[in-house]
């Protein structure tokens, strides 16, 4: 019996243990804390755009043939290819150009071979100068057609009417038959280039003229030119975008007209505002603030962003220590305990 009442005793006082460990309250889990402050502001706005040339002109086929191309563009006319003005961008083979061409060739010889052998017979006194007069008419005449059909066959030679940039919508490989009235390519030319992007409806009136935009290559981080917004367009399209155009103002290593750019707008400066790295945010309109060792959530008003920083209008104000590391896992109340990032600060 004294046996029995040893081990009731011994599992009651165990039962006691685990009834304690259970009712423990979870550990505070780690986060990393940002003490909120006001501070100058860039916020910025990136839009998705394309270059445009300042102008443009077009190589147009005169006449349907079958294209050639010098050695240069042996595979083809492609955009973003510099070219000369009056630079051969390619030929047209036309059967009657080349038929009249030799026939004036043809012509132009017998020509001038009867006009030899005359001239030889006056030289000799055996006929009168007025028939030599006749054949160098005709030798004259042949000549001017022959010049004739040059130019006409030298107009199948179609040229790059200014200096630029090809822009190619459609590439033709040689030996393609193409009709009169073709545009062959466009040449981007004059001025400096513009860069034309679309906005979402709800940004249009954080944009103006004037506002200064860094260009950049898609996914870069390094801007490669720069430039300013001209217009913005007072009509809304169809798809809820607002056109919006930029002026370059510098950028040698910019993409070829046509192609396409990141534009990052520099909204107008906040000198003083309150802001939170991106990672504070939950659910994109709250974080988490902590308040004695406990973590209570807030909600936000956002406005404008700056690299991987959001700037809060509402909901916080200076000296609130924000959660910046760990707030996906917090639930409201939930007890936190500050730690310093990897290699401190």
């Amino acid at each position: 019996m004294r046996v029995v009442s040893l081990l009731l005793a011994v599992f009651i006082l165990a039962s006691c243990n685990r009834a304690a460990d259970v009712s423990e309250d979870p550990p505070p889990l780690p986060v990393m804390l940002e003490k909120v402050e006001r501070a100058p502001f860039q916020p910025t706005l990136t839009l998705l755009g394309v270059v445009r040339p300042a102008g443009e002109a077009q190589v147009i086929v005169p006449t349907s043939g079958r294209l050639q191309y010098p050695e240069r563009f042996r595979d083809g006319l492609a955009s973003g290819v510099e070219v000369r003005s009056g630079e051969v961008i390619a030929r047209l083979l036309n059967e009657d150009a080349e038929q009249n061409l030799a026939e004036a060739r043809l012509r132009l010889e017998a020509a001038s071979t009867e006009l030899a052998r005359y001239q030889r017979a006056f030289d000799a006194g055996v006929v009168p100068a007025a028939l030599v007069a006749q054949h160098k008419a005709e030798a004259d005449l042949a000549k001017q057609q022959l010049e004739g059909a040059r130019q006409r066959r030298s107009s199948l030679d179609l040229r790059s009417p200014v200096a630029g940039w090809l822009l190619v919508e459609r590439r033709l490989p040689a030996g393609s038959e193409v009709q009169a009235g073709t545009v062959l390519a466009r040449v981007a030319a004059g001025g400096a280039p513009r860069v034309e992007a679309r906005a979402a409806a709800a940004d249009r009136n954080r944009l103006r003229a004037g506002l200064t935009v860094q260009l950049a290559m898609p996914g870069a981080g390094t801007p490669s030119g720069h430039g300013v917004i001209r217009e913005i367009s007072p009509v809304l399209e169809a798809g809820g975008t607002v056109p919006v155009v930029a002026e370059v103002t510098a950028g040698a290593a910019l993409p070829a007209p046509g192609e396409g750019i990141e534009v990052r707008v520099l909204l107008d400066p906040r000198p003083q505002a309150l802001s939170v790295p991106e990672t504070a945010l939950v659910e994109g309109n709250a974080v988490y603030v902590a308040e004695g060792g406990t973590a209570r959530r807030r909600s936000v008003t956002t406005g404008g962003r700056s690299g991987d920083r959001v700037e809060v209008l509402t909901g916080l104000s200076p000296g609130d220590k924000v959660v910046v590391g760990g707030a996906a896992l917090l639930t409201d109340g939930a007890k936190v305990t500050p730690v310093e990032p990897e290699g401190g600060q």
